[in-house]
C-alpha cells in the first residue's frame, strides 16, 4: 500500500508558517521591485540582534550587573539629608524669656546631615558580592540559553521553507508524470482500445487523490515555515519576508564520538552553567542569611543646623540660643537585633534552599549526558540513512525509467508503472525528509553541547615517534 502522505507529516512548531503566495506573485510582475534575498548568516545575525528573546535575555544581564554594583559600593557611607522651611513669626527675647512678635514674619530652616559608614558585617557584604558575580553568570548563561534557542527555531523555520519548496518542485513533476499516464488510459477508454482496464484506471484515480492530499500538506508546511520566519524576524502581517536561499542538502560536519560532545558540553551548555551558576548565587546568598545572626558595627555622625528669625534683647551666658545654632556628633555604633531564634531558622531554609539548587546541578549534568548522548545518536543515524535513501533514490528512477519505456512499447502493464512510480517518489520525498531530520537534528546536538557542531574537529594526536 502506498503511504507517501506520511512523509511529509512534519512537526514544525508554533514558530512555523506560509511559504507560497508571495514567491508566486512576484514572478508574475515583472515591474514588481527585486525581492529581498535573505542568507543564513545574515538571518541568524539579524535575529540575534532584534528578537525580543535576546533583548530580553540582555536586559536581565543588565539587572544583574546593576545588583553586582550594589554589593561593590556596600561599604560606601550611607548618606541622608533632611531639611525642612516656613514662614514664622518672629522671636523676640532669649534662651531664658522670649515672646512671639506677629508683626514680623521671617523664614524658618532646619537641616540634617547624618552619615552612617559600615566598619564591620561579619561578611555579609562580601557574600552580596559573591552572589552577585554569580548572578552576572547567570544574565550571561541565560544570554546564551536564548541564543542557541533561537538558533535552533531559526533552522526549523528556515529548513521546512527549503523543504516545502522543494516538495513543491517534486510534485510539479510528479502531477506532470500522473497527467501523462492519465491521459493515456483516457485515451484507451474513449477508443475502446483492448488494453484499457478499468480496474488500473479506477487505481489511478486513487493515487491521484493522494498526490492532492500531498499537495494540501505540503502547502501547510510552507504556510507554518513563513509564520515562523515572519516571527523570528519580528516583521507584521502587511510586511513582505524575504526569499531563503540554498537546496535541501545535508550539512557537512566531522562527527566526533559522545564523549566528546559531553565533555564540550559540560564546559559550554548554556543550561548546565544556568543551573550551577543559578545554585552558586543561592548558596552565597545562604551565607548573607547566616551573617545576619551577627551585630552590625558601623561609624555613624550627624551635623544639624536651625535657624530662626529671632531679636535677641538680652543673651545669658548659661543658656544656649535653641533657635539659631549648629552642632555635630560622631561615635561608633552598633545594630543586633536580637530575634535571634527567627533568624536561624531563615539561615536553615536558605542553606536548605541552597544544597537544594546545588544537587539540582547535579542531576541537570546527568541529564544532559543522557540528552547528549540521545542527540547525537539521532544524529550518527540520520547520517546513515542518508546514503541508504540516496542508493534506494537511485534504484527506483532506474526501475521507473526502465518499467515505463516498458509500459510505452507495449510490452508492460500499468500497475508496473504505478508500483514504480510509487516508489520512485516515496523515496525522494523519503531522502528530502532525511536531509531535513539530519540537519535538524545537528542544530539540536549544537544547541545541547552549546557549540556549533560544525565548526568542531577532531582533537589532533600524538605520533608514536612523539
Amino acid at each position: 500500500m502506498c503511504r507517501p502522505a506520511a512523509l511529509i507529516v512534519l512537526w514544525v512548531g508554533t514558530l512555523l508558517g506560509p511559504l507560497a503566495g508571495d514567491a508566486a506573485a512576484a514572478d508574475g510582475d515583472e515591474n514588481a521591485a527585486p525581492k529581498e534575498i535573505i542568507t543564513w548568516p545574515d538571518f541568524i545575525a539579524k535575529i540575534e540582534k532584534d528578537h525580543p528573546l535576546m533583548d530580553a535575555a540582555r536586559a536581565g544581564l543588565d539587572s544583574l550587573k546593576a545588583r553586582a554594583d550594589q554589593a561593590d559600593w556596600g561599604y560606601f557611607p550611607s548618606i541622608k539629608l533632611t531639611g525642612a522651611a516656613s514662614v514664622v513669626p518672629t522671636i523676640t527675647g532669649n534662651a531664658l524669656a522670649s515672646d512671639t512678635d506677629w508683626g514680623q514674619i521671617g523664614l524658618y530652616g532646619d537641616a540634617r546631615l547624618e552619615i552612617v559608614q559600615p566598619i564591620y558585617l561579619f561578611g555579609r557584604i562580601e557574600a552580596l558580592q559573591d552572589a552577585a558575580k554569580s548572578g552576572i553568570s547567570v544574565g550571561r548563561a541565560a544570554i546564551e540559553v536564548a541564543r542557541w534557542e533561537l538558533r535552533a527555531r531559526a533552522a526549523e523555520a528556515w529548513y521546512s521553507i527549503i523543504l516545502a519548496r522543494e516538495l513543491d518542485g517534486l510534485l510539479g513533476d510528479g502531477k506532470t508524470w500522473i497527467d501523462k499516464a492519465e491521459a493515456r488510459m483516457d485515451k484507451q477508454r474513449d477508443e475502446d482500445s483492448i488494453d484499457y482496464d478499468q480496474l488500473e484506471h479506477l487505481r489511478l484515480k486513487t493515487r491521484i487523490a493522494e498526490f492532492y492530499e500531498l499537495q494540501t500538506k505540503n502547502r501547510l508546511l510552507g504556510e507554518a515555515a513563513r509564520a515562523g520566519l515572519r516571527v523570528l524576524l519580528s516583521r507584521g502581517p502587511d510586511e513582505t519576508l524575504p526569499e531563503v536561499t540554498g537546496d535541501m542538502e545535508p550539512i557537512e560536519f566531522q562527527p566526533l564520538g559522545n564523549a566528546v560532545y559531553i565533555e564540550i558540553a559540560r564546559a559550554n551548555d548554556p543550561g548546565l552553567q544556568l543551573a550551577r551558576a543559578r545554585a552558586a548565587a543561592i548558596d552565597a546568598l545562604a551565607d548573607a542569611k547566616s551573617a545576619d545572626l551577627w551585630p552590625k558595627f558601623v561609624v555613624a555622625g550627624e551635623v544639624r543646623t536651625t535657624h530662626a528669625p529671632t531679636i535677641e534683647k538680652q543673651r545669658s551666658i548659661y543658656a544656649d540660643d535653641p533657635f539659631n545654632r549648629t552642632f555635630g556628633t560622631i561615635g561608633v555604633g552598633m545594630e543586633w537585633r536580637l530575634d535571634i531564634p527567627q533568624r536561624i531558622f531563615v539561615a536553615d531554609e536558605a542553606r536548605a534552599s541552597a544544597r537544594r539548587a546545588i544537587a539540582e546541578a547535579k542531576v541537570q549534568e546527568q541529564l544532559m549526558e543522557v540528552n547528549v548522548t540521545r542527540l547525537a545518536q539521532d544524529l550518527v543515524n540520520q547520517r546513515d540513512l542518508l546514503e541508504v535513501y540516496l542508493m534506494s533514490r537511485r534504484a527506483s528512477q532506474g526501475w521507473l525509467t526502465a518499467t515505463w519505456d516498458t509500459y510505452e512499447s507495449g510490452f508492460g502493464n500499468f500497475r508496473d508503472v504505478m508500483d514504480a512510480l510509487v516508489q520512485f517518489y516515496q523515496k525522494r520525498l523519503g531522502y528530502l525528509q532525511v536531509v531535513y531530520n539530519h540537519n535538524l537534528a545537528l542544530f539540536k546536538l549544537s544547541q545541547a553541547i552549546g557549540a556549533d557542531v560544525r565548526a568542531l574537529v577532531p582533537a589532533p594526536t600524538s605520533s608514536p615517534s612523539e
